[in-house]
């Protein structure tokens, strides 16, 4: 039987490679990331789950699905304005796709589905300092979020509660991760400048998962909160559908940085 063993989230700050390269162990969000990773690495995980958002890459306004998940056999990085990278192919978990788009439609999850993805800094900027040999293979899971109306954020948990019946069901042995990319409290393009940030809702948010009331971030995180703490703050959505896998588990990490978390799970044997 698959099993979840550990869950993390992070921002996907494009232009933060770059800036680790040209300082190189200088920077907080290098010494966050190493955390996830080094925990990442312990779990030893052969497929990562990712929920994440699509910054017009693979969809556009006249093509937005609320949730779409990637059924590739392989994907590309594209380039990217401000995102200073290597190219990177990575593998996906086809099968495993294919096998949780069905038991989503079963469940009233209509998840569309994409045959083919282009990689973008969503998923690659976390991926690049956690998994940086590029070997573990990956199922993407795309929230419609940054083109409201989104997704409200306690049906994403929900969507994340039967992820996790899902991984228990299948008949494989792989060990899963989740991951979630994006802020918790970002503003891109104004009217706001990018340095704001909505500090009492990130404290707010954190305090939360550090009890682990998710479901209570599910409450609160309403279309009008997250737009309050940012334009494209409705990518904590990626974080509360991943919440609604843990069962209640408890952070191993946890920190922050302006309206950026970095937090991570270890679920071994249900811990």
């Amino acid at each position: 039987m698959a099993k979840i063993v550990t869950a993390f989230g992070t921002p996907h700050t494009p232009f933060l490679p770059e800036q680790v390269s040209k300082a190189p162990g200088q920077l907080k969000p290098e010494a966050m990331m190493n955390e996830v990773r080094q925990r990442l690495e312990k779990a030893k995980p052969d497929v990562i789950i990712v929920f994440t958002s699509d910054h017009f890459v693979n969809f556009f306004y006249d093509h937005f699905p609320a949730f779409c998940i990637g059924v590739i056999d392989e994907a590309e990085t594209t380039p990217e304005t401000g995102c200073n990278m290597p190219h990177y192919s990575l593998r996906g978990h086809k099968k495993m796709a294919a096998a949780l788009h069905r038991a989503a439609l079963k469940s009233n999850f209509d998840l569309a589905t994409a045959q083919e993805v282009k990689l973008e800094h969503t998923i690659m900027v976390p991926l690049h300092f956690i998994t940086p040999d590029m070997n573990i293979p990956i199922i993407p899971i795309y929230n419609g979020g940054l083109a409201p109306p989104a997704p409200s954020a306690r049906r994403c948990y929900s969507l994340g509660r039967m992820v996790r019946r899902f991984v228990e069901d299948w008949d494989g042995d792989e060990r899963v991760a989740l991951m979630a990319s994006g802020s918790v409290s970002l503003e891109v393009g104004g009217p706001r400048d990018t340095s704001w940030f909505d500090e009492p809702w990130v404290e707010t948010v954190k305090g939360l998962i550090r009890k682990g009331d998710y479901q209570g971030v599910a409450r609160r995180a309403t279309e009008q909160k997250m737009l309050a703490a940012g334009n494209v703050a409705h990518e904590l959505l990626n974080w509360t559908t991943v919440f609604g896998a843990l069962d209640g588990a408890l952070p191993d990490y946890l920190d922050s940085q302006r309206g950026s978390v970095f937090a991570a799970w270890d679920l071994e044997d249900g811990r």
